[in-house]
């Protein structure tokens, strides 16, 4: 680097980027011509537009055992003005992974601590313009790796119900905090099941939105083919309102086109939701396999027979394609998760809207601070970039398996409202039982299992509160087509109340 900021490469430099792209090359030569051309780049520092939004006040950061005693906040702040809208007296919390100006996005690492952003994300300035009282952003699994909520920098979050178990991950805060009635409702994301876990270890609505349905514009990705933001709340009926509140296309992420795809609002489907004697349900038996135990299993079939006995039709479906998903959803989620840290957090291989001020600070964090990363992070990485680097073709094949488990989905659902099964396989585990290595071999089975189909598909799940085994919360997860989430949320209340 020059005295002047622009980088100046060295020979062995470009001949190493040369092997990287697959060039051979006169190395001296070439690092004349690059350093040359990379100085004129320079001038784009000045003339970047940053788009600055007024930052938040009263920013307390880590608020502490006493004010959080679930460690659920990594931040808490005075409420933005707000305007008049369908979330007026809602108050809402949102990952650490969203873009709040003025506040730190640490993405629960203390990496980027010091990262802070300029902007609002989409879904931010979505939520306060329809009334919300925005507080504060919540702890998550480090950079949304992890199905505990444990493997935060900033410490683990515990349970509502019982704080000796996880609230689980990675949107760890945000069930947390609806849980426990520190906020009407919270954003999260969903990767593997980010945003389901979470909400079924807790006891609250989780909802995984269709691909694309929820801009991402000011999120943090960890795999941005799978990356989805959703709300939990207590019920299904708030959870609607702030799906329509944070919906709909947005210019900063060409994905959310997909929204239009949408009809009507999920207020008016959850406000007319359909006699559990309309119903007909199918119930994918690769979801009820020998990894659910045998207390959520039971929990979970009660639920179907309450459905049955009301009137719906309930019948066996087959995703066969489910059984490889671990390792289509690791293929997928670590190569982009690499590739994304690889190049600072700057998504380049996608058009996105971007704040300066975050991305600036972001890079900078990770030129010094890299190393500060937790074993999963470095190991996901790691694994991600020898398949980039050495097996590429994994990632198209994972690609091309998405693909077989849509149509997979799309078939189990034909003359089908939903398929229905256990959120997760197991109860909340206590704090410091699981461990990421558990499920790192060939033959094992990862938390994530029944959650992750529906991100690799794309296509929306509902977690909705279905009793409890062992005194614990137990999940029971509603799955439709693509774009049909409003019809979906109206299964979801219907099953709500028959649950009651």
């Amino acid at each position: 680097m020059s005295d002047d900021g622009a980088t100046r490469l060295t020979a062995d430099q470009v001949r190493d980027l040369a092997r990287v792209v697959g060039m051979t090359g006169d190395a001296d030569r070439l690092a004349g011509a690059v350093n040359d051309e990379l100085a004129g780049y320079d001038a784009l520092a000045g003339i970047a537009p940053r788009g600055m939004d007024d930052p938040v006040t009263g920013v307390t950061i880590d608020p502490g055992p006493d004010a959080d005693p679930l460690n659920a906040f990594l931040a808490t702040f005075d409420p933005p003005e707000a305007g008049s809208g369908p979330l007026e007296n809602i108050s809402v919390a949102v990952k650490d992974n969203t873009a709040v100006a003025g506040v730190p996005m640490t993405c629960g690492s203390r990496v980027f601590e010091s990262a802070v952003p300029g902007r609002h994300a989409t879904v931010v300035r979505r939520l306060v313009d329809a009334g919300t009282a925005l507080v504060g952003k919540t702890n998550m699994d480090e950079l949304a790796y992890g199905p505990t909520g444990e493997t935060s920098a900033f410490g683990p979050v515990a349970n509502p119900g019982d704080r000796e178990h996880v609230a689980g991950g990675s949107s760890a805060g945000s069930a947390a905090a609806v849980a426990a009635g520190d906020v009407d409702a919270a954003l999260g994301t969903d990767t593997g099941g980010s945003v389901r876990i979470p909400a079924s270890f807790c006891g609250v609505v989780g909802v995984k939105p269709s691909w694309g349905a929820v801009p991402r514009t000011g999120v943090v990705e960890l795999a941005y083919t799978l990356d989805h933001v959703g709300p939990l709340a207590r019920d299904v009926e708030t959870a609607a309102r702030v799906l329509d509140a944070v919906s709909g296309p947005d210019d900063g992420d060409p994905s959310s086109a997909h929204a239009r795809r949408l009809s009507g609002t999920a207020a008016e489907a959850v406000a007319e939701p359909p006699d559990p004697g309309e119903l007909s349900l199918g119930l994918p038996e690769e979801l009820f396999a020998d990894h659910v135990s045998a207390a959520v299993e039971r929990r979970t079939r009660a639920v179907a027979a309450a459905l049955e006995d009301a009137g719906a039709t309930v019948e066996p479906v087959a995703l066969p394609t489910v059984t490889t998903a671990v390792h289509v959803w690791n293929a997928v989620t670590n190569a982009e998760f690499a590739d994304t840290l690889a190049r600072e957090m700057v998504p380049v291989r996608r058009r996105a809207g971007l704040d300066p001020t975050w991305q600036d600070a972001a890079g900078a964090a990770l030129r010094a601070r890299a190393g500060e990363f937790g074993s999963v992070v470095r190991r996901k990485a790691l694994v991600g970039a020898a398949l980039l680097e050495h097996r590429p073709r994994e990632y198209v094949r994972a690609r091309g398996l998405c693909d077989r488990l849509y149509g997979e989905f799309a078939a189990a659902l034909e003359g089908h409202d939903a398929l229905l099964a256990p959120t997760m396989p197991v109860t909340a585990p206590r704090l410091g039982a699981w461990g990421s290595e558990a499920y790192s071999g060939a033959d094992s089975v990862p938390l994530a299992y029944n959650t992750r189909p529906a991100d690799l598909a794309g296509v929306p799940a509902v977690s909705v509160p279905g009793g409890e085994a062992g005194g614990l919360p137990v999940g029971v997860q509603v799955v439709g087509d693509r774009y049909e989430d409003h019809a979906l949320l109206g299964v979801a209340r219907a099953v709500e109340v028959l649950v009651g």
